[in-house]
């Protein structure tokens, strides 16, 4: 037999007996064990076979991923998994498996791989009766160990997703929205490459109009050109109303120091932004009186203008709202909070790159529309 490493000939050693563990408890059987000379490694064919790794049946594997992704690893090992299950197996093991897995699903997302059939979604129309694709993208920090166990510098895993809302105002057709997501510590381009495969395998195109929503961040709607650039036909850029009103609220502080007054004022300007548009507001803003203002309101004033000016192509949300379409990026930050946020931020929690990127990955997988799920370990146990 080739040896799977070097391809070069390796030799039958002898029969050893193997205990994997399955979900009724353990199973014994005999599998033949092959040794290599040349590259000094030993490996058992009938393990690929079985579909077994590090004495895990598959379905074993599977369980111990899935409250890995859910829970963490120490209650998982010692509370959770014994009682479901009959399982025992140490904090380590269920972390290795769950780590192990994400890795999986990250290499194989890396590959262009997506993980659910081609398959067409039934976009939900707007106002106007034009049927209406979202995809959305953001960045959360998740807190990092560097070595020797100490605290370093928080890393930024991407989240980016493709869904398709229930319009205001209309009867839900289903109880959970359709929903594809794709995360990890990676580049722009490399998310973007991801989630494109996955707008494709939903197919965007047939949407009439692709609503690209996305907070301030710089690249993030270049990004999205180019995951929908030769797949999507009209493509419209919101900015998160909740966004804007966020930096008018650090401005309105510096401006007036009364809590009624300021209070009265974001009001104001909010009622504005959201009824006549981004050019209006920047008219009402560049003609306040800062004749009065502290140094630190002039500074705040100046790159409110330029926020504003910048982002006045994607502030039109008396159209917006009139069509039916959402102006917050509600789902953009609930993906980050329970895609990544509620697993890998935790009271004391810290994670090393790798683990960042295959935890992210797997509750990204998760937590999509749930037959993906399902589709990866059937593939897993027919590859």
């Amino acid at each position: 037999m080739s040896c799977p490493h070097c391809q070069k000939d390796a030799k039958f050693v002898d029969y050893r007996s193997c205990h994997p563990t399955c979900l009724f408890g353990k199973i014994v059987y005999e599998r033949a064990y092959y040794y290599c000379r040349h590259c000094k490694s030993g490996w058992f064919p009938t393990d690929a076979e079985f579909g077994i790794e590090g004495h895990q049946t598959s379905g074993a594997r599977e369980v111990i991923s899935l409250l890995g992704v859910l829970e963490p690893f120490e209650p998982s090992a010692q509370q959770v998994l014994p009682r479901l299950t009959g399982l025992s197996v140490s904090a380590s093991t269920v972390q290795r498996t769950t780590e192990s897995v994400g890795e999986d699903v990250a290499r194989r997302r890396a590959e262009g791989e997506t993980f659910g059939a081609n398959e067409a979604w039934e976009w939900n129309v707007d106002a106007t009766v034009r049927r209406v694709a979202y995809v959305g993208l953001d960045a959360t920090g998740v807190p990092q160990q560097g070595p020797k166990g100490e605290k370093t510098e928080c890393r930024m895993p991407w989240v980016g997703l493709v869904f398709n809302p229930q319009p205001p105002g209309q009867k839900r057709r289903q109880r959970i929205w359709e929903t594809r997501y794709v995360a990890g510590l990676m580049s722009l381009d490399e998310i973007g490459q991801q989630l494109r495969a996955e707008c494709q395998a939903v197919d965007v195109s047939r949407a009439d109009v692709v609503i690209g929503l996305t907070d301030g961040g710089n690249g993030l709607e270049n990004c999205l050109v180019s995951v929908l650039g030769g797949i999507a036909g009209e493509i419209v850029f919101i900015l998160d109303f909740y966004h804007a009103s966020e930096h008018l609220l650090e401005f309105a502080k510096l401006l007036h120091r009364d809590a009624e007054a300021r209070q009265q004022q974001m009001q104001a300007w909010c009622q504005k932004l959201k009824h006549e548009g981004g050019q209006s507001l920047l008219g009402e803003l560049e003609a306040h009186d800062m004749t009065r203002a502290s140094p630190e309101a002039l500074e705040a004033h100046r790159q409110l203008l330029g926020y504003i000016r910048n982002n006045q192509h994607r502030m039109d949300y008396r159209t917006y709202i009139s069509r039916g379409w959402q102006i917050g990026s509600g789902m953009v930050e609930a993906a980050c909070k329970t895609v990544v946020c509620q697993r890998l931020k935790e009271s004391g929690m810290r994670w090393r790159e790798h683990g960042t990127t295959a935890l992210s990955q797997l509750r990204a997988l998760y937590k999509s529309e749930p037959k993906l799920w399902k589709n990866y370990w059937n593939r897993t146990l027919c590859s």
